[in-house]
């Protein structure tokens, strides 16, 4: 337990809350007047300068931070109607404290009487107001429309109308009446395409990804995809399109695409506490970790990549305690004989170190072959050819360990649809996967296995979430008398997946890790903030592990549940989570974990 209480001290310091800096001038309260519309407690959200509370026992105070959050109040108000606000911000200072008052004259808060749109031709106008998010009879939310002037712009870009114009006017009466003037202009034309900062490599790397001609008709997903294309060769770090009109013409334009091309050689290093995944069968396992790599993004002037990598890591789950060492080498390229076809080639050694009665390694060394084709930003189909050769402590074994040959193909979907992958708000992840070891591909082991996660995400209020996972799988025709000596069954516990279970060991048998041919598991969590970057999830997960599907029911589900505490960083959530298993009602568990489970 002793363990447990150092890591969350630790944790707790890392988020700099226990140690405030002497002789600093702190905030002793905050008091509102004349906020007969907004609560208090929306207030207390927007603005930095606040009274100590259970979490930030002792903020200090800053006089400008107090002006911008004046600013921020009014800005909100504004976003609620309110146009008339009047916000006054004062404080008062004694014996080394601050406090200060807001005195609020809200005024009339109006609505949208009336919305009148002219000149729109291609897109109709309940479209423009839905994408404005005006609806007549609602509150005026005149920030919220600003903000939303891109997606219209966005509407008309993909048709080709890329010089429009939009104004927004108003009239303040009793209510809002809006009048929305649109010149949409003529459809552009793209003539040349010309480089800038593309330095010596050949323009032909470039030409060959654009996927628009000379004389099509200007479309902005068309852009954006040739944009993302360009990016996925690996040789720039920026890629920029700049429309330049040409002279005394409205509807024809050059495209300048901007560029700035990585270094060709060079050394990466990279170090943290990351997800790392040390078994197929099992989520991915928070570890410290550190990975150098060589790497040339053009041999022989070609778009072929060459890299050299090494990593190592090692878990911090008390119990498994598993240092992972992994070298790799890998050639990767966009093109294959003439086509468009995303492929890498790797070839790797890792070996786990394990501590039992002595020390023993599982070795494992193999040529992986990866072809992948997205088709939305984070949305992909990819194809995975594997031979591997792995150590096995099987009672087969003759002289020490035994070495098995395994040869598979799978096949990976992957959608993404959430509006931020480490802060997610909204959206759902769909991930499958279906993999065939052995059979006609040769190999000692014969099995089929598919495996499924759904992700999805519901917005709460301004900032809290309801997330839900979904994850189930299903390995046909595996050999029982097979010692999963490589975690290649399923496998449930620990801060990724089943947080009232040490990782790995939501099954045992004689004290060690089991695995099963099927999986269910389901995680669901709100989140909700605390005090900025701070916030708060309370979740619960329910699993089970079985040989068999046709006997499993509801009662089979073991659950646990608890709270945790997260603080953003910008790698995403740094996680402590404190879990109790529900049946039968069990110590609780403290896990740390990095970015949202998932």
């Amino acid at each position: 337990m002793n363990h447990n209480y150092r890591i969350l001290w630790c944790f707790l310091a890392l988020t700099g809350i226990l140690f405030p800096q002497e002789n600093e001038i702190l905030i002793r309260s905050l008091e509102l007047t004349g906020n007969q519309s907004i609560s208090e407690k929306e207030i207390l959200f927007i603005v930095r300068q606040k009274s100590p509370n259970i979490i930030y026992r002792r903020p200090v105070f800053d006089s400008r931070l107090l002006k911008l959050d004046a600013l921020s109040l009014k800005n909100y108000y504004h976003s609620k109607g309110f146009l008339d606000v009047y916000i006054e911000e004062s404080y008062t200072t004694e014996d080394g404290y601050v406090d200060i008052h807001f005195k609020i004259e809200e005024g009339k808060q109006y609505s949208v009487s009336a919305a009148d749109i002219k000149g729109n031709k291609v897109i109709p106008s309940d479209k423009i107001l839905s994408l404005l998010g005006i609806k007549t009879g609602k509150t005026y939310n005149p920030v919220k429309v600003n903000e939303n002037i891109p997606f219209v712009e966005n509407e008309y870009h993909e048709l080709g109308k890329l010089f429009l114009s939009m104004e927004i006017k108003h009239e303040i009466t009793d209510s809002a009446a809006l009048s929305i003037m649109i010149n949409e202009g003529k459809d552009v034309t793209i003539q040349k395409t010309h480089f800038e900062g593309i330095e010596n490599i050949d323009t032909m790397l470039v030409h060959r990804e654009l996927l628009y001609g000379f004389g099509e008709k200007y479309k902005k997903s068309v852009v954006d995809k040739t944009a993302m294309r360009i990016r996925e060769t690996g040789v720039f770090s920026m890629v920029n399109f700049v429309p330049v009109r040409k002279a005394q013409s409205d509807s024809l334009v050059d495209l300048v695409i901007e560029l700035k091309p990585f270094k060709q050689r060079e050394w990466n290093s990279a170090g943290g506490y990351d997800p790392i995944r040390f078994a197929e069968g099992a989520e991915p396992i928070t570890a410290i970790s550190g990975t150098i790599e060589w790497k040339n993004r053009s041999i022989f002037e070609s778009p072929t990549q060459f890299s050299t990598k090494l990593l190592a890591g090692i878990p911090v789950e008390e119990e498994f305690v598993r240092p992972r060492i992994r070298y790799d080498i890998s050639f990767s390229t966009n093109w294959v004989l003439d086509v468009r076809f995303p492929s890498r080639l790797t070839s790797y050694y890792e070996t786990f170190i394990e501590y039992k009665d002595s020390i023993e390694t599982i070795d494992r060394y193999g040529i992986n072959l990866t072809q992948k084709v997205r088709f939305f930003k984070r949305s992909f189909f990819e194809t995975n050819a594997v031979w591997e050769s792995f150590s096995d402590n099987s009672e087969k074994k003759t002289m020490g360990r035994r070495s098995i040959e395994q040869r598979s193909i799978a096949m990976k979907i992957h959608i993404d649809k959430r509006n931020n992958p480490l802060f997610t708000r909204n959206g759902f992840l769909l991930n499958g996967v279906l993999k065939s070891s052995g059979y006609f591909l040769g190999g000692e082991r014969d099995y089929i296995k598919a495996d499924i996660s759904i992700q999805g995400y519901i917005p709460l209020g301004r900032r809290s979430v309801f997330a839900i996972r979904l994850k189930t799988g299903h390995i046909w025709d595996w050999n029982p008398d097979l010692l999963d000596y490589s975690f290649e069954k399923f496998y449930l516990g620990g801060s990724t997946s089943m947080r009232g279970w040490d990782v790995l060991r939501f099954k045992e048998i004689s004290g060690d890790p089991w695995g099963d041919i099927f999986r269910f598991m389901t995680n669901v969590e709100y989140r909700f903030p605390i005090y900025r970057s701070i916030g708060m999830t309370v979740f619960s997960d329910g699993g089970v592990l079985s040989s068999t599907i046709a006997t499993i029911s509801m009662q089979d589900i073991q659950w646990d549940g608890g709270i945790g505490i997260t603080v953003n960083t910008p790698l995403g959530p740094a996680r402590l989570d404190y879990a109790v298993q529900f049946d039968p009602p069990r110590s609780g568990k403290i896990q740390l974990g990095v970015q949202s489970l998932f």
